[in-house]
């Protein structure tokens, strides 16, 4: 039996570039308000890139709430 511990959160051991982690939440977007209206799409969007901690210029802001707004 191995003595090796697990002493931090599972997801903390693998890195992710940021382009991974936005592409992550691109995904989770398009499955949670594609078709949304404009404004809960913006405020989605915006919080989500915050929560992960990923710096998003206003354009692509405004890209992914055009491609997602319904």
């Amino acid at each position: 039996m191995s003595e090796e511990t697990q002493d931090e959160p599972a997801l903390d051991q693998h890195e992710t570039t940021e382009q991974e982690r936005l592409d992550g939440v691109i995904a989770q977007l398009r499955a949670d308000v594609a078709g949304e209206d404009a404004a809960v799409v913006e405020t989605a969007v915006r919080r989500r890139l915050d929560d992960t901690g990923i710096s998003a210029e206003e354009e692509l802001i405004a890209r992914l709430v055009a491609e997602l707004a319904g």
